[in-house]
């Protein structure tokens, strides 16, 4: 229970800092977004700095461990999120995102990886997905505080936002201190005593005795390693980089669309914070299936449904006056389906289909992967729906729906049930 608080700490903060911008900008747009272009890279330059930090540390882990990373990539954070509430223009903020997401970025393979690794195979999906989870609990709570600071600091609310984001590296540092080093990766470094040695103390506090390390791949990782798994770093790649286009592209401009139809600030964060509600029964629905019924059939039924509800409002609202609830409606089932299938298990395919020596690395790549996808969905949106209508930047997305959903159906393998390599 402890690793998986640890490890959806970063997932945790994620949807907190991430959901940080999608209010922010009402207020930066009068201050240093004032035009399309401006907002479009200052709501894509926190993703930058994610790719960056999943690339690099997500290897890194794989040569160096995974505590190390763990426990310190957060702190790193959360010392640019308040440089970025203290920002007086746009380029020092697009600077200080950038950093802010390359700790929260290296996070991500790493907690991933972590979880998977001293998880029982039995229960390993659900534990992963309650992990992904802590991304909407993260943005449920920051929805919820951003009431009061809007309420009582005004226009410099987005300053208080970002600087509210630092709280959780520091509660992750003091936790993850006292974190052992994955078992599965002092296996394949050769610590065999070390391994044997956290194995049996989790084993003792399960009260599980004479359990034995885990057999793991002592193939070093190498370019032609890396060649055997590319069908599985295109299949884990481009299902999650075409899950982030439709999905932050949509999530990261919610409440400003909600904002906008109902011209009230309040009204639009608390219809933004009724979004959880089929994201939150998407995600019950995939927990009990997802052990049962598996990965493959629930990523591609949630890709495709997803798809087919952008496009039907789409092409409704191209033809016909589409209102207030018509439009919640549609995200709404949006976030129904990708939590049955998608936002779950994209995250969670890359580790379980890479070996220990490449866990970090292959979940990094995908991590990146994804987060290029992010960028082109915050950063295309508003302009194809300054240029064209929302409409068309629905079926924008439908379209890397699927996507996605031909891609999972073509590539996917299916692991439940199976043991780490």
């Amino acid at each position: 229970d402890l690793i998986t608080v640890l490890s959806s700490m970063g997932v945790f903060m994620d949807g907190y800092v991430l959901s940080i911008f999608s209010t922010a900008e009402i207020f930066l747009k009068s201050d240093f977004l004032d035009k399309t272009i401006l907002l479009s890279i200052g709501a894509s330059s926190i993703f930058i700095g994610m790719f960056a930090g999943s690339l690099i540390f997500g290897n890194l882990s794989d040569s160096d461990g995974r505590k190390k990373v763990f426990t310190y990539d957060l702190a790193f954070s959360a010392i640019f999120l308040i440089l970025s509430g203290l920002s007086t223009n746009f380029l020092s903020f697009v600077l200080f995102q950038i950093l802010a997401g390359t700790g929260i970025g290296a996070d991500y393979p790493i907690s991933s990886s972590i979880q998977a690794e001293f998880t029982p195979r039995k229960i390993r999906g659900r534990y992963l997905v309650f992990n992904i989870f802590s991304w909407s609990l993260g943005s449920i709570f920051f929805y919820i505080i951003s009431i009061p600071i809007y309420l009582y600091t005004g226009p410099d609310a987005w300053r208080y936002m970002y600087i509210s984001g630092a709280f959780i590296p520091v509660v992750a540092l003091v936790l993850r201190k006292r974190m052992t080093e994955s078992p599965y990766y002092l296996m394949a470094s050769g610590h065999y005593g070390e391994a044997q040695d956290v194995v049996r103390q989790f084993g003792e506090e399960a009260g599980i005795k004479n359990i034995r390390a885990p057999s793991v791949s002592e193939e070093r990782k190498s370019l032609a390693e890396l060649r055997k798994y590319l069908p599985l770093i295109f299949f884990t790649s481009v299902a999650w980089f075409s899950y982030d286009v439709s999905s932050y592209g949509i999530w990261n401009y919610t409440p400003s669309i909600f904002i906008g139809s109902s011209n009230s600030y309040l009204a639009g964060v608390i219809g933004t914070l009724l979004e959880e509600v089929p994201v939150i029964a998407g995600t019950i629905l995939c927990l009990l299936l997802i052990d049962s019924v598996g990965r493959r059939k629930l990523e591609y039924t949630g890709f495709m449904l997803a798809g087919i509800s952008l496009f039907l409002y789409s092409i409704y609202s191209m033809h016909f006056t589409s209102s207030f609830a018509l439009l919640f409606a549609a995200f709404a089932m949006m976030h129904f389906f990708h939590n049955i299938g998608p936002t779950n298990i994209t995250y969670l395919y890359p580790s379980e289909v890479f070996p220990t020596n490449m866990r970090g690395t292959g979940t990094g790549i995908a991590t990146a992967s994804s987060r290029i996808g992010a960028i082109m969905g915050v950063f295309i949106f508003p302009i194809i729906v300054s240029s064209l209508s929302l409409s068309y930047g629905l079926l924008f997305f439908a379209i890397f729906e699927f996507i996605g959903f031909a891609v999972t159906l073509k590539f996917a393998p299916e692991t439940k049930g199976t043991s780490l390599k």
